[in-house]
């Protein structure tokens, strides 16, 4: 399949209301291999810049986006997404947009994709110059000044919507708590493709296998960036997960020794209950509600030969009657990994906020019930919102006054602790996702 029709197809399939990795589990076989990275890039790229595509779109067509067919606005987008972000030669990536365009939709809604593209390529030469060096010399400023963005000294917000492409109920809710400046860094790492990270789960360098280039992440010491290889050939041979140091610094907060049993709970994929598992020396049983997604922890368990177990289970209803340790990482919005979940923030609002901190709200209740006096329970999420993290603990404390925070471990990372204790991963601070967890022990 050519990569650009492949890219098409995770499109409508995501429009449809698929999730995008899965989408793209689905089309990619089709693809030729050395074709599957371009279409990845283009159809996620797409869902990222939604926001900042349809500006370019909406300023050189005849109507807006919102009134355009569905197909041929997903053509526009590929399209645009070539010719402003992949720097693809203009002509190239007009002539292989609209040609891939006339295979699937015909020659009359082919021209209109044609006449579209072509006046973006007008309207870029014209601010920008001509030619590949002028594309190439324009930095980040001159790009979205020489667009149809508002200014972002003048109207932040409609600059974090447009050309940072995030949602403004988004918006609104970090430019309230934190400065333009960092909401700005902020919507900028959300909008890159995350790096893959190898996270070492023992204390020795990595002596990675043949065509596989590890580099060390800074201010993370057991976190080494891929740099040439695949995932699965990067840890063949090693004791190590993929593993964002965002996460990883969840497992190393919980800290350690941890009383048995220990549970993981709402654990797929797993690499948290890996890394537990390896830490802290002692059998983890990981729950899951997710029959599928939990059946992924199985081949890494046993090739790292590590005592980890699994079983389904509704987080709200745990199947034990008391555990010494529980890592509640709870279902959450996920903004702080949203670069990895392209389509997602399109998919969040206000109603799915408060949704998720009902069941948070839910299976923290039951966790706490499950530990033992003296006990630990240590909640976690990769949000950024108040409501999810400290605002949950907070409430979570008052009703019950026999748990409060216990301190952090004596080596967590200075600039990801709060005032009161807590784990809080920035990730415009950090270069990494975003992450939050609160250690609470059960008072004897």
């Amino acid at each position: 399949m050519n990569p650009r029709a492949a890219a098409h197809r995770i499109l409508g399939e995501v429009r449809r209301g698929a999730r995008s990795d899965r989408a793209a589990s689905r089309v990619l076989p089709a693809v030729d291999a050395a074709d599957r990275g371009l279409a990845l890039d283009i159809a996620f790229g797409c869902l990222r810049l939604r926001a900042r595509l349809d500006a370019w779109i909406r300023a050189c067509a005849d109507r807006p986006p919102s009134r355009m067919d569905r197909a041929v606005r997903d053509w526009l987008r590929i399209g645009a997404y070539q010719m402003t972000e992949l720097r693809t030669p203009d002509h190239a990536a007009v002539g292989e947009t609209v040609g891939a365009t006339r295979s699937a939709l015909g020659r009359g809604r082919a021209g209109y994709v044609n006449a579209v593209l072509r006046a973006l390529a007008r309207r870029r030469a014209a601010d920008l110059g001509t030619g590949p060096e002028a594309l190439e010399a324009a930095g980040p400023v001159a790009l979205w000044a020489a667009g149809p963005f508002p200014d972002p000294d003048v109207d932040p917000v409609g600059h974090l919507c447009s050309w940072g492409s995030h949602p403004e109920w988004l918006v609104r809710r970090w430019l309230a708590r934190w400065d333009l400046a960092e909401v700005r860094r902020l919507v900028e790492r959300q909008n890159r493709p995350p790096d893959v990270v190898v996270r070492m789960l023992t204390g020795e360098d990595p002596v990675p296998p043949e065509g596989v280039e590890l580099d060390l992440v800074p201010g993370w010491p057991r976190s080494f960036r891929l740099e040439k290889g695949l995932p699965g050939a990067a840890v063949s041979h090693l004791r190590a997960v993929i593993q964002d140091p965002a996460a990883s610094a969840v497992v190393d907060y919980a800290g350690g020794p941890l009383e048995e049993p220990v549970l993981d709970v709402c654990a797929a994929p797993g690499t948290k209950t890996l890394g537990l598992a390896a830490g802290c020396g002692v059998p983890v049983v990981a729950l899951d509600i997710s029959h599928r997604r939990l059946a992924r922890l199985g081949a890494p368990a046993r090739r790292l030969e590590l005592p980890v177990s699994a079983a389904v289970a509704d987080a709200r209803r745990l199947p034990v009657a008391e555990a010494g340790t529980v890592l509640a990482d709870v279902p959450c919005t996920g903004t702080g990994v949203l670069r990895r979940r392209a389509d997602a923030r399109w998919r969040l609002g206000q109603r799915r906020l408060d949704d998720l901190v009902a069941l948070q709200r839910e299976i923290v209740d039951a966790c706490a019930a499950a530990v033992r006096p003296g006990g630990l329970l240590v909640y976690s999420t990769c949000s950024l919102e108040r409501e999810e993290n400290e605002g949950q603990v907070d409430a979570f404390l008052e009703r019950r006054p026999d748990y409060r925070r216990d301190p952090p471990p004596a080596d967590a990372r200075g600039d990801c602790v709060t005032p009161r204790g807590d784990l809080f991963v920035r990730p415009w601070l950090t270069g990494t996702d975003g992450a939050y967890a609160a250690r609470l022990r059960r008072i004897a």
